[in-house]
């Protein structure tokens, strides 16, 4: 009995004396375990603001593109609304009081290419001698005749090609007319104004601001004889 209760005396005594170390060392383990823990946490927390600092320097706002600047455009030619024509003829009339002639010719067409034609003419016919042999007296006379035609036009450019153009017109204006006759030395002169028309057709070919053209017309003179007859006239000027 004495012997048995030594052992348990033994026993506790052994308990008592090991109780301490395994409770350090479960505190050692239970502080390793919270120290890990806290280092998990503290590496999760660092983790997370890490990833947070990324998500925001990737939610950050890009800076908008560059605009590139645009090339400024060509100012593109205003198209014309009208245009003018100013030019030289030379002129040959079937008439004695329009053989050989020089004028001008000047006109607005209404319109970029095609469209109303509104302008002016002038010719002077000069230097006719032309025998009359049908005055009854004298039986010969020698005549010098000379015109001088101002006339306004009205007719409309019609577009043939991109650089040829037709013009139908209708000139309406007057006519001074010259009529100098000699015979056997004794001279007299026939002058007067007179109405003059002349329908007519002119061609035009452009070249840049220079055209040439051709025209022909018939000159109609009023209550004088010998006067009407076709005209043939080439031009040359300047397309403004």
């Amino acid at each position: 009995m004495k012997l048995m209760m030594r052992k348990w005396c033994w026993i506790g005594l052994v308990l008592c004396a090991s109780g301490p170390a395994w409770a350090a060392a479960d505190g050692d383990e239970k502080s390793g375990s919270d120290t890990k823990k806290a280092s998990a946490v503290d590496a999760d927390s660092h983790d997370d603001a890490t990833k947070d600092d990324t998500a925001d320097e990737d939610e950050a706002p890009k800076p908008p593109p560059k605009k590139v600047a645009k090339k400024p455009k060509k100012a593109e030619a205003a198209k014309r609304s009208s245009s003018l024509d100013l030019g030289l003829l030379g002129s040959y009339g079937a008439s004695p009081f329009t053989r050989l002639g020089i004028g001008l010719r000047g006109g607005l067409t209404l319109g970029n290419t095609e469209g109303l034609y509104i302008g002016v003419i002038g010719t002077i016919f000069t230097g006719t001698s032309v025998s009359d042999v049908r005055l009854n007296s004298p039986p010969a006379a020698e005549s010098t005749r000379s015109t001088i035609v101002a006339s306004g036009e009205v007719g409309y450019d019609v577009l043939a090609s991109t650089d040829f153009l037709v013009r139908p017109y209708l000139s309406l204006g007057m006519a001074y007319k010259s009529d100098h006759t000699c015979a056997t030395g004794v001279c007299w002169d026939d002058n007067g104004v007179r109405p003059a028309l002349a329908p007519g057709l002119q061609a035009v070919y452009s070249m840049g601001t220079v055209f040439l053209g051709g025209d022909l017309r018939y000159q109609i003179i009023l209550n004088t004889a010998d006067a009407s007859a076709a005209v043939i006239s080439l031009t040359a000027g300047l397309r403004l």
